[in-house]
Parts: C-alpha cells; structure tokens; sequence
C-alpha cells in the first residue's frame, strides 16, 4: 500500500506542485478500508445534527471516500474501486450524499467519478497572496461588535443563495446559528470586513487567520495559509467592485501579516463565482464531486 500511495502522490505532485497531503491517508477507527488493484481509499460516514451550523453546509448524512489510485490505468484503478464502495449497502436515512475530493488538476482519473453519476459541485481554490491597489468604488472598514445584524443578515443570506446548486441547505437552525458563530468567533477571532455604500453596509467578507485555518492549511503547499470562509455582496451593488474591493482589503491585511496563500471555497455551478474568484487570482486545488442518494 505504501508503494501505492507512493506513486499516487508523485503523479499528484507533477501535476500539482502546490498541494500536500496526497502522500498519506488519514484512518480513524470507526473509518474503513477499502483496497482493489492499483487503488486503496479510507469510507467514512458524517451523520450531522440538524441542530448545527455545518448542517446549513451539508446534507446531513454525508458518506466520504478518501482515494488514492495508481498503477498504469489510474482511471480504472478508481473507478474499481469507485465501483467497490458503491455497490456496499447502507441504511435507509433521508438526505444522503457520496461525496470524494479529488485533486483538480490530477485530470487523468475523473472520468470514473463523471461516469458513475458524480457531478462537481465545489472547488478549494488557492490564490498565492500579494498586496494590490486598493478600491475606491465602496467603503471597506473593519466590522466590530456593532456590526453584528448586517454580518450575520447576509451570511444568512449567502447560505440561502448557495441553497440553489444542491448542497447546502436553508435550515430551521441556520439564523440562530449563524448568529452565535457571528458573535463568538467571527467578530472577536477572525477578520472580518464590511463594504459600505451611501453609509449602508453592502457586502462582507470573513477570513479565518492561519491559527484557525489549520484544518485546511494541511492540504496546501506553502505556509502560512488564511481561509476566507464568506463572501457576499448585495444584489444592488453586484457589478460595481464592491466584491473586488472586499477581497483586497483582506488580502492586504494578510499579506501584511505574513500570510502566503489564501484557500476558500466556492460553488461550480453558481455562474458568477468561478469566473470573479478567477480575476482575483484564485484556482482550483481540490474538486469536491457528489452524488445524491434518492
């Protein structure tokens, strides 16, 4: 297995550079271990409380495989033991989901994902950090205590604009969950700013310094890294610069700071994301793929 990893990872790294972890596979004692010729992956199951803020985030039965193929057929390698892991039975529960993150770049595999009926849904993209020239078009400043409505209103109402494309969802606990990350770590642990025009907040966006970004710094090539977890901008103002200016003024705080590299999330199927995050310099490190269970 370890020759395995071995020349997974390496095929990884000549595609990618930049991200880590390929070299190792993480398994907990309830996970399980799944090997085929050429392929090893690591099943887990997330059963998520309604109750929490993640589920907003994610269905709430999420089954996870954590692959690495090699071999001369790497598509093949995969898709048998994509096959392997489908075919095993699981309980009837309501809101399942199969989900595998997968380099983006390490395109030789993919198909076997796209012809087992997994659809893209979300990418971790990383932007190599410099400062740049700051934005006239909106009023950027940090948010303080005081700022709580207008945050939590439109992380609220990102999560309801990410409902769309299929994996979060608006949830009966997201307001007041939202509001309690919002007054317990986003305002007096990460950095948070608001965009204002004609003195009415417009858009925010929340980053997680490198000592809360640890869970997803691993995966990343370079040191220290932020996680910029929330972006939104109010449908009147789209269009203006307002996301742009948000973006600066966090890169520049934490380029300031040190910080080399930023990781963020974004949805593929949301039509303006992929294309802003990629003029602000962000591209893809790891696809997330799904598939519903019906």
């Amino acid at each position: 297995m370890d020759d395995l990893i071995k020349g997974h990872a390496a095929r990884v790294r000549a595609a990618d550079p930049l991200l880590a972890g390929e070299d190792e596979l993480s398994l907990r004692q309830r996970d399980e271990l799944l090997e085929t010729s050429d392929a090893v992956g690591v099943v887990s199951v997330d059963r998520i409380d309604p109750g929490e803020l993640r589920a907003s985030w994610s269905p709430l039965v999420v089954h996870r495989l954590q692959a690495r193929v090699a071999g001369p057929d790497p598509e093949a390698a995969f898709g048998a033991l994509l096959d392997r892991w489908l075919a095993a039975p699981r309980r009837a529960e309501p809101g399942q989901a199969l989900t595998v993150s997968w380099p983006s770049r390490d395109t030789v595999p993919a198909r076997a994902l796209a012809v087992r009926g997994f659809t893209p849904i979300a990418a971790a993209a990383v932007c190599r950090i410099r400062p740049r020239a700051a934005h006239a078009v909106a009023a950027v400043r940090r948010a303080g205590l005081g700022d709580l409505e207008a945050v939590a209103r439109m992380y609220e109402r990102l999560v309801a604009y990410d409902a769309q494309f299929g994996w979060v969802t608006v949830r009966a606990s997201t307001r007041e969950r939202i509001r309690e990350s919002v007054v317990t770590e986003v305002l007096p642990l990460e950095w948070c700013w608001l965009a204002e025009m004609g003195g009415e907040p417009v858009g925010c966006v929340i980053v997680q310094p490198p000592g809360r970004s640890g869970w997803i710094a691993r995966s990343v090539n370079d040191s220290p890294v932020a996680y910029l977890g929330v972006m939104y901008v109010e449908p009147s103002a789209r269009g203006r610069g307002v996301g742009a200016a948000l973006t600066a003024a966090a890169h520049d705080h934490a380029a300031a700071g040190g910080v080399s590299s930023m990781v963020l999330h974004h949805a593929l199927p949301n039509p303006v994301s992929t294309p802003f995050w990629a003029r602000r310099g962000y591209r893809p490190l790891v696809t997330q793929w799904v598939r519903h269970l019906v």
